[in-house]
């Protein structure tokens, strides 16, 4: 079993169950959501992309990163014989990855804290804005009776201005940018808060995961094929293609094989996309993650070196 591997079955499984023994009871993963989302995450962000220097080479970095999901998002569209809904249910399910809640936690343990994590933070600046963007471009196209993308995007933008994963993840590429330094009063709580991401988003993804309903897993495992497989065997050769480093190559690798998001679950009751698949695709993903990131790192250590 990789390093990475035990601690985060480990994490995944306390939080399974507290769950399962009554501490926690249905629903209170939204108050270890709530935490991350509006806490952990943009303390982390914040710090660690104000320590990130702005460069070419950084800018490239973000982009081969968005580059991939995009492109595989954007020929999973283009499948005319698929129906649309089932287009953009792969669509989704392809581009929409778990990159803070699952993503950081897998590189902090495979890769190490520091600048892994950094990376990994700059990774989240790249990819998220536009594979967010495009989700909630479909899921408002698919909720509002076949409206073109087009008039979605009118409706996305208002949403993507009040969300405070891409708010933290613009002040924090700000800080950068410019070079200003957080005094210590704020550097330092805001490094601690960001230090509680890994395991807290490990744990509420396992007190998440009990009592869902299960029965779609078969159909799940196609679902999530190609978001664990056709996307980081792209993002490998787009990475090896560049010249990437050995690290570079491999967050990105990593950040474009994570699950896929666990606030899809909230966003499909919402928009009443795929409700049944949603859960079966979020267990699966999340397991089968474990096996084919460890392999995805291999792979990269064999293509990029390292």
């Amino acid at each position: 079993m990789a390093p990475a591997t035990l601690p985060i079955l480990l994490l995944i499984g306390a939080g399974f169950g507290v769950r399962a023994l009554g501490l926690l009871r249905a629903g209170d993963e939204r108050a270890l959501n709530g935490y991350l989302y509006w806490l952990a995450l943009p303390s982390l962000f914040v710090s660690d992309l104000a320590q990130v220097p702005l460069t070419l080479a950084t800018l490239r970095f973000m982009a081969l990163g968005a580059l991939p999901a995009l492109v595989l998002g954007g020929l999973i569209l283009l499948l005319r014989p698929l129906a649309r809904d089932l287009r953009y249910l792969l669509a989704l399910t392809t581009v929409f990855g778990s990159l803070a809640f699952f993503g950081i936690p897998f590189v902090e343990f495979s890769l190490g804290p520091g600048e892994p994590v950094r990376l990994a933070a700059l990774a989240v600046a790249g990819i998220a804005p536009f594979t967010v963007a495009l989700s909630l471009v479909l899921l408002e196209a698919h909720g509002s009776g076949g409206m073109r993308p087009g008039a979605a995007v009118r409706r996305t933008v208002g949403r993507l201005s009040r969300n405070p994963l891409l708010l933290s993840l613009a002040v924090g590429l700000l800080l950068a940018l410019t070079g200003i330094r957080l005094p210590p009063l704020l550097a330092t709580p805001l490094a601690t808060l960001g230090r509680t991401t890994a395991p807290v988003a490990l744990v509420t993804l396992g007190v998440f995961l009990y009592g869902r309903d299960y029965r779609a897993l078969l159909s799940a495992v196609g679902l999530a094929a190609p978001r664990l497989l056709l996307l980081p065997a792209l993002t490998l050769l787009a990475t090896a293609w560049a010249g990437l480093s050995p690290l570079e190559g491999s967050v990105l690798v990593v950040m474009n094989g994570t699950p896929i998001a666990v606030n899809t679950i909230v966003l499909s009751s919402r928009y009443r996309f795929h409700e049944e698949r949603i859960a079966p695709l979020i267990l699966v993903s999340s397991l089968g993650s474990l096996l084919t990131l460890n392999l995805w790192l291999l792979a990269a250590r064999k293509v990029l070196g390292g």
